[in-house]
């Protein structure tokens, strides 16, 4: 067999990449001035940013797309990314307008995005912000926490939303089920509105109202959601409190898009009811 020459052949290309695009992955959604560490092992080896990035644009697209590397700016005219106070451009694959810049220094293995232009320009899924509605706005004020580096900040908005929307949950949960009520059930419905704690009213409504699909193992989406941002809240560092919202953030999207959309066929099925003649 001849020697192995091919970059899936050879361990130390490969984590070369994968090292390259997890660079990559931190030029898109690392925090400003937050250092990442390239491992030691490949780190005198890693000495340029990877040909292509994965991105929202927020031209003509308005979706993730590919962006290529069109040019890098290097002072000291080397072939290396690596320097003090550089630069770095992706343009979008598909519409070939819009274009990215990110401000870096990159010092051996240590590296720190320091700019970034345009500005930051938060997407949200439509489907999202949709199901948001008038809490659209924090949600974009968490991802520019995020993105900033303020950790306790970001898990913070993410608590309100999930505040905010409790009192529509419960307004849903009123909707769905007050006329079938007894008056023991209208009376604790009641008290639970206008005594809970905030978790004691998304556990009660959560309960009576959520789909299956927002439990696991008896623990419901928003109860989870409020308690670990709370948590991050109470005594987690900004670097933690970041963590905690990368975690959330997934669940998060998922709760509210499911929640908007039980919501849509309760309203459909009931005009649909309502439209059926005697």
């Amino acid at each position: 067999m001849g020697s192995q020459t091919n970059n899936e052949e050879d361990p130390e290309a490969q984590s070369i990449a994968l090292e390259k695009r997890n660079l990559g992955e931190f030029l898109v959604t690392g925090s400003l001035y937050t250092l990442y560490t390239i491992p030691d092992e490949v780190g005198a080896k890693v000495f340029q940013f990877p040909a292509t990035i994965q991105l929202s644009c927020v031209g003509s697209c308005q979706r993730v797309q590919t962006f290529e590397c069109t040019r890098r700016y290097t002072g000291h005219g080397s072939s290396t990314d690596r320097g003090w106070g550089e630069y770095v451009a992706y343009r979008c694959r598909n519409c070939q307008r819009q274009e990215q810049r990110y401000f870096y220094v990159w010092k051996d293995n240590e590296f720190w995005k320091v700019g970034q232009v345009p500005e930051l320009r938060e997407y949200i899924d439509p489907k999202l912000k949709k199901a948001l509605g008038d809490s659209a706005p924090l949600y974009r004020k968490a991802i520019r926490s995020r993105s900033f580096g303020f950790g306790i900040g970001a898990v913070s908005y993410l608590r309100r939303i999930v505040e905010d929307k409790t009192d529509a949950l419960m307004d849903l949960l009123k909707d769905e089920k007050w006329e079938g009520w007894a008056e023991p059930d209208r009376a604790e419905f009641e008290n639970a509105k206008v005594t809970f704690q905030y978790s004691q009213k998304i556990q009660y409504a959560a309960e009576k109202i959520l789909p299956p699909t927002v439990f696991a193992n008896g623990r419901n989406s928003f109860s989870a959601l409020h308690d670990v941002t709370s948590n991050g809240l109470h005594g987690k560092t900004e670097e933690e409190c970041i963590v905690i919202f990368d975690q959330c953030n997934l669940t998060f999207t998922r709760t509210f898009q499911m929640l908007s959309e039980h919501k849509r066929e309760r309203e459909e099925f009931a005009a649909e009811l309502l439209a059926l003649k005697r």
